[in-house]
């Protein structure tokens, strides 16, 4: 194995997206069960960063 991405999310499925077309040998671990699962666990979709405060 050359690369290890920690985490399925949207950001470890798009690494593992450009190793796999440079040719490079990785795998994904994550503590979910299914790829990108995190995504449905939060209580809402606002941000607490400055484009919400507007």
């Amino acid at each position: 194995m050359d690369a290890v991405v920690i985490g399925g999310g949207q950001a470890g499925l798009a690494a593992g997206c450009h190793l796999r077309r440079l040719g490079i040998e990785y795998v994904v671990l994550d503590a979910q069960p299914a790829p990108g699962a995190r995504r449905g666990t939060w209580p809402t979709t606002s941000t607490a960063g400055p484009s919400s405060t507007r």
